[in-house]
């Protein structure tokens, strides 16, 4: 049996955390920084009021003029996720984090650690945070397990087939081109699309049609991909004054991914991913997340992953961090056979500028950024930004 755990309207749920406002108002998702101007999901008051995820703005708030739009927060969904990762995984459990706020783990293995499915349900439900109306549900495949979460219901598979038959299709995970097919065909419900030939579904739909039938059978792979607990490590800076200029953000990071990759090393480890987050001036949040092709420690080959995503941010920063996962191996990366002449001056140089920061502090040695050239005012054309060796 696969167990899942589900946290409906999980986003909207921590940006209306992060706004201190009341989850019984009419209130909705908004657009992020340069997003198409659309709601996402809404509370049950907004949905009294007709209004609907992917409404423009402005049709949203003619139909409810009391619309409260709250900023979206991946950087804060990020961390729940990890929270309650985290907290299953006490028990015991190889967790599969999914989109949505939903977390499965393979029931077989810790039915006699908790003697039973309803007790091991009951543990995973107490690990979610309170009033957030978490549910939890199990059957034998993903798919399944996922819509028992819904309901809050346990699936057997003798009852897969006919729990899955009545519920629309656009819960199968299909492209838009699928779906609209699907609708032009008649068919509405997962029942008549597991009714079909294989073949046609091949012809009509292709592989990605095919692992959406298996779906609709109940027949899909058993098989989930948990995550490897992160051995997490983070710095960041704060600005005076939010920045907007890219090379400004360029530097600081440079400087952040230079810290953590010394705390990397420090503890003999590497790092395996990298989380760059930023908290915006309008109140919002912006993440990104870059997997290593290599665990490395390396930090000029960690900013040329890194460094590019900045580009995304589409608004003033507040606060810059970076969150690395150093949970690699120590010898990770390939090593040189003859040293380059200029290594050991820039270790000399970063060891005498860490000393004088440490005596003297972190503004004593800074670098001038150019933000506006165009600029005629010199206090607009460049900036201060941090120094690295």
């Amino acid at each position: 049996m696969i167990v899942t755990t589900r946290i409906p309207l999980f986003a909207l749920r921590i940006a209306v955390l992060e706004a201190r406002v009341a989850w019984d108002d009419p209130i909705a998702l908004g657009p992020a920084s340069g997003d198409a101007q659309v709601i996402g999901e809404c509370t049950p008051a907004a949905w009294a009021q007709g209004v609907r995820p992917g409404l423009r703005v402005g049709e949203a708030m003619a139909r409810c003029p009391g619309l409260d739009l709250v900023v979206p927060h991946p950087d804060a969904v990020r961390m729940a996720t990890d929270r309650v990762s985290a907290r299953l995984e006490d028990m015991g459990a190889a967790v599969q984090p999914m989109d949505g706020g939903m977390w499965s783990f393979m029931a077989d293995g810790l039915l006699r650690l908790h003697d039973g499915l309803d007790p091991l349900m009951r543990r995973a439900r107490a690990a979610l945070p309170v009033g957030c109306d978490g549910r939890v549900g199990a059957a034998p495949a993903p798919f399944a397990s996922c819509e028992a979460a819904r309901r809050g219901v346990v699936v057997h598979e003798h009852e897969v087939a006919g729990f899955l038959a009545p519920l629309p299709a656009s819960r199968l995970p299909l492209a838009p081109r699928a779906r609209r097919l699907l609708s032009s065909l008649g068919l509405r419900t997962i029942g008549q699309v597991a009714a079909l030939p294989h073949a046609s579904v091949l012809d009509v739909l292709g592989r990605d049609g095919e692992q959406a039938w298996l779906m609709a059978r109940g027949e899909d792979e058993p098989r989930l991909r948990p995550r490897v607990p992160p051995d997490p490590l983070g710095e960041h800076v704060e600005f005076p004054d939010s920045v907007g200029a890219l090379p400004a953000l360029e530097a600081a990071m440079r400087m952040l991914i230079t810290r953590a990759c010394d705390r990397v090393i420090a503890r003999g480890r590497s790092a395996r991913a990298v989380v760059l987050r930023a908290r915006l001036e309008d109140g919002g949040s912006w993440t990104s997340s870059v997997a290593l092709r290599e665990a490395t420690a390396d930090a000029g080959r960690i900013g040329l992953a890194c460094i590019p995503r900045l580009s995304g941010i589409g608004a003033p920063v507040a606060r810059l961090a970076i969150e690395v996962d150093a949970g690699g191996p120590a010898d990770a990366g390939q090593m040189t056979l003859v040293a380059r002449p200029d290594d050991e001056r820039r270790r000399r140089a970063a060891a005498a500028l860490d000393q004088v920061r440490a005596a003297e502090g972190d503004a004593t040695v800074m670098r001038l950024v150019e933000i506006e050239p165009w600029s005629r005012l010199p206090e607009r054309r460049w900036a201060l930004g941090p120094y690295e060796a």
